[in-house]
């Protein structure tokens, strides 16, 4: 199994060399006019054309770039990954790069035996509160930040700028019926709250766009919930057996 990881990124170039340091063998991609301002960092850095940009074109950029069986996706503003497994209060943070690429060979092994097309892992940060311990594993939710995709089977939508993986998962939901995510480990980064990135394309008016344009299109599987700063979108596909003909997310 063949499998490549590539670090996205827009004027960061010092959280992406931070991040390379959890991802030594990860390839970096920038626009073409942004060359000059990371081609101190180490590694391969490979440029796209500047008009690709936001999260749908840019995902998609890299799965008809790159030929590898396994495209792991990273954010380049990731800062450690959190383990929860074991620790009663406190999630315990893995710095080091072997143990970080084995995490995702793993996952991605796991998600090529079960015959899907996506993997991730937990979005809430290891927070030990919400960690399950008799349930760390997903089978029918999203994943975002760090995103592995096994084969072609899917594209992405390209108009989506900011909601497009979701739609992605969601995809990945209709026709390979899991998305597997490995609840035991979270790639934590700073979402929303650095410059550069995706800042050029969000806007309010764009997020609520693209959010109605995907309860459209998925309608009752998807949830929408506005929170007091941010909204969550949740997959609402029941996917596991529970006794009785029932049926548990």
């Amino acid at each position: 199994m063949q499998m490549r990881i590539v670090i996205p990124s827009r004027k960061r170039p010092a959280e992406c060399a931070r991040a390379l340091k959890l991802f030594p063998e990860a390839t970096v991609t920038v626009a073409e006019s942004e060359v000059p301002v990371y081609e101190h960092l180490r590694g391969e850095l490979v440029p796209h054309p500047d008009e690709v940009a936001g999260i749908g074109p840019i995902r998609q950029w890299v799965l008809d770039h790159f030929k590898e069986e396994v495209i792991v996706m990273v954010d380049d503003d990731i800062v450690h990954v959190r383990c929860p497994v074991g620790h009663v209060s406190k999630s315990h943070v893995i710095i080091d790069a072997a143990a970080i690429r084995q995490i995702l060979i793993n996952s991605a092994q796991i998600a090529k035996d079960m015959g899907t097309a996506v993997f991730g892992f937990d979005q809430s940060g290891g927070d030990t509160r919400k960690f399950r311990v008799h349930d760390p594993f997903g089978l029918n939710s999203w994943t975002g930040g760090v995103i592995g995709i096994v084969g072609r089977s899917l594209r992405y939508d390209t108009s989506l700028l900011l909601r497009a993986d979701i739609d992605y998962c969601l995809k990945c939901l209709l026709k390979h019926r899991i998305v597997f995510i490995d609840r035991r480990f979270s790639f934590v980064h700073k979402r929303f709250t650095n410059s550069g990135g995706n800042d050029h394309v969000r806007s309010a008016q764009r997020s609520q766009a693209e959010i109605d344009r995907l309860k459209d299109r998925w309608g009752s599987w998807l949830g929408v919930e506005e929170a007091k700063t941010t909204i969550k979108l949740k997959v609402k596909v029941r996917r596991r057996q529970t006794g009785r003909g029932q049926t548990d997310g």
